[in-house]
């Protein structure tokens, strides 16, 4: 996967990985095609140390110390406070390895991973929204992408914008409108508007008059 991001004729800002990338060697691919951002894995007594903060900083981790495989690498520390969250409080503490992203602080390397999982959540719900169709015209299959894309956008603004409780610290979004609870919204009132019927085929036979006569014994 390196060799084809390494191969790509444009430049890549950075690569946004997930924790299956955190080890040695993994991490040393990924600084020498990009900048990375990738969240550690709690582990070992240092990793312990370094996240016993109350307040977000940066420092320098060390991977497998002492050994031939010694590793150093940029670690930001990002201290948050869940609000409520999930029905969680106090303090919640993230960190990422973040190499070349020194011009940054802590909370904006956390920012900027957090756009991982909106890519990820965005391309999913699309696929969830999209028409299926068997045609093999790019721009018939490209103006059902936008679509589907439109459609999620609409719900993000509902779902924000209309529906979201104001509270202190921000909106609590209600947790029982989902997406596909707006496409159900969707679907009805495009059959009101459309007066779409559903039809199906018949057999043409029905139910054989002995069953009625069975029923009358």
């Amino acid at each position: 996967m390196l060799d084809h991001v390494a191969a790509l004729p444009f430049e890549v800002a950075g690569l946004l990985a997930d924790r299956g990338f955190y080890d040695g060697a993994s991490i040393k691919r990924l600084d020498a095609a990009a900048a990375v951002a990738l969240p550690i894995i709690r582990r070992g007594k240092q990793m312990a140390e370094k996240l016993d903060t109350t307040v977000s900083y940066w420092t320098e981790y060390v991977m497998y110390e002492g050994s031939e495989r010694e590793l150093r690498f940029p670690l930001a520390v990002c201290v948050s406070y869940q609000q409520g969250n999930r029905g969680k409080h106090g303090l919640l503490v993230r960190a990422y390895v973040a190499c070349d992203l020194a011009d940054r602080t802590p909370k904006e390397v956390e920012a900027l991973y957090q756009k991982r999982s909106a890519i990820e959540t965005a391309f999913r719900t699309m696929r969830e929204a999209r028409a299926r169709t068997s045609t093999t015209d790019p721009v018939v299959r490209l103006l059902f992408v936008l679509v589907s894309f439109l459609v999620r956008n609409l719900w993000l603004i509902v779902r924000w914008g209309v529906l979201a409780t104001p509270r202190r610290g921000g909106r609590a979004l209600p947790v029982w409108f989902r997406f596909e609870v707006f496409r159900e919204w969707l679907d009805h009132a495009l059959d009101d508007t459309l007066c779409r019927k559903w039809e199906a085929p018949t057999n043409g036979v029905g139910i054989p008059a002995t069953y009625g006569q069975l029923d009358a014994g």
